[in-house]
């Protein structure tokens, strides 16, 4: 359930992975998350939610469509094995935002909070789990060609 106080997601070093660029668009939605979270908290009962879950959708897409792609590419560079499946979850994400946006003006607050739950299991299924699939090949590709994308210590 809800808590009405602090962060629905805390950010857990463990979801880095140790390459700058991707993890700040991570902790971009960790912290897209949590603001929506608040937002619907204060806001459920008021028909301002729909501007809110329709910001949020939008900013989900511009980050989906922009860090995908970063993703995707590095991953396809570092000749990473799974990346069609990679692709395939990401385009799930992105399906699955558009058709929440396409019925906007018919979401109930029930299905809003619905979407709040989907960006956080995001986070703790693909964030924390299935982007550390791809690290070794893209490590491994990033130190022979630009060790400048690798953060010391990171994971």
């Amino acid at each position: 359930m809800f808590s009405t106080e602090g962060d629905f997601i805390k950010w857990n070093p463990k979801f880095k992975v140790g390459i700058p660029v991707i993890d700040q668009q991570h902790e971009t939605l960790v912290k897209l998350c949590n603001d929506f979270y608040q937002s619907l908290l204060q806001n459920n009962k008021s028909s301002d939610y729909k501007k809110i879950v329709k910001s949020t959708l939008e900013t989900c897409l511009n980050y989906a469509d922009t860090h995908f792609k970063e993703e995707e590419k590095l991953m396809k560079a570092a000749k990473f094995d799974g990346l069609n499946e990679h692709k395939h979850s990401h385009a799930r994400f992105t399906n699955t935002v558009s058709i929440t946006y396409e019925g906007i003006e018919n979401l109930p607050v029930s299905e809003a909070i619905k979407f709040a739950h989907f960006l956080h299991d995001w986070i703790f299924t693909h964030i924390a789990h299935e982007d550390r699939l791809y690290l070794p090949a893209l490590k491994e590709f990033l130190l022979r060609n630009s060790s400048k994308f690798i953060k010391e210590g990171g994971s």
